[in-house]
C-alpha cells in the first residue's frame, strides 16, 4: 500500500513539506528582520524605531516568499496536469466527438 500506483503518499508528502517550508518563512523573515533591526537600533540609538521597520519589512519578506512557494506548487500541479493529458491522449484531453 505504501507504493501505490498513483502516488497518493508522494502528493501529501510534498504538500506537507511545502506548506512546512511557508510556515518557517514567515517566521524566519519576521526573526531576522527582528535581529536586524534591534542591532541596528543598538548602534545607532534609535530604539523603537528600527526594530519596529524591520520588524514589518521581515513580515513583508516572509509573505512574498510564501506567495512565491504558492506560485511554484501551482506550476507544478498544471506541468503535472498538462503531462498526464499528453500520456492520455487527444480524446481524453477535452475533445468530445459527436456519437453516432
Amino acid at each position: 500500500m505504501l507504493f501505490s500506483k498513483d502516488d497518493r503518499v508522494v502528493q501529501i508528502t510534498q504538500l506537507g513539506g511545502t506548506a512546512g517550508t511557508m510556515g518557517l518563512h514567515i517566521v524566519s523573515a519576521t526573526i531576522v528582520g527582528l535581529t536586524i533591526g534591534y542591532f541596528l537600533d543598538d548602534y545607532f540609538g534609535t530604539k523603537p524605531w528600527l526594530i519596529m521597520i524591520f520588524f514589518f519589512l521581515g513580515i513583508i519578506a516572509g509573505f512574498k516568499m510564501v506567495f512565491e512557494d504558492f506560485r511554484r506548487l501551482q506550476r507544478r500541479v498544471e506541468e503535472k496536469k498538462a503531462s498526464s493529458l499528453k500520456q492520455d491522449g487527444e480524446k481524453s484531453a477535452g475533445q468530445d466527438e459527436p456519437r453516432a
